[in-house]
């Protein structure tokens, strides 16, 4: 794929086999407001959470659910 485009913007075609090519999410692109309170951490578990499949993303719900529950106990 050649990008190099003198001085033009991208077309839209180049920027989607881009961010395809190296998923990227495009939220920061096109809704850059959304974004704007999450933590560079944040962030980087949704790209980690992406990458899971069903049975792993079962491990994750569960540790978060723990966690939230441990935290209800606390307050108690």
């Amino acid at each position: 794929m050649y990008i190099e485009n003198r001085g033009q913007h991208t077309s839209l075609n180049a920027f989607y086999k881009l961010v395809t090519l190296f998923d990227i999410s495009v939220d920061e692109f096109f809704c850059p407001d959304k974004l704007g309170g999450e933590s560079e951490r944040r962030k980087r578990i949704d790209r980690m959470l992406n990458d899971m499949d069903e049975k792993e993303l079962i491990i994750i719900e569960g540790t978060a659910e723990g966690i939230r529950k441990a935290r209800e106990t606390e307050g108690a």
